[in-house]
């Protein structure tokens, strides 16, 4: 499981990968955590998410690898760590 800190549209956020959290403001396949980061995840499933440099990917938020490459692509990530 990952915690991922970043930003989106300059509004801080903060979500887990890998796991869906029930206390969560919100939740989508294995995202848990602010709702517009969810949201946005969530109205993405099966885009894909072009990286430069790097092959092409489908979004699916029960994968974790997918889901931190779209946080990558379409936020401003800070951290990403493995709690531990």
């Amino acid at each position: 499981m990952f915690e991922v800190h970043g930003y989106v549209d300059g509004v801080a956020y903060a979500v887990t990968v890998g796991q869906a959290r029930p206390e969560a403001a919100a939740t989508t396949g294995i995202v848990s955590g602010t709702r517009t980061v969810v949201e946005l995840l969530s109205g993405r499933q099966g885009a894909d998410i072009v990286i430069p440099h790097q092959p092409t990917t489908t979004l699916d938020v029960h994968d974790p690898v997918s889901v931190l490459a779209a946080l990558r692509a379409w936020t401003q990530v800070v951290t990403v760590k493995e709690p531990s």
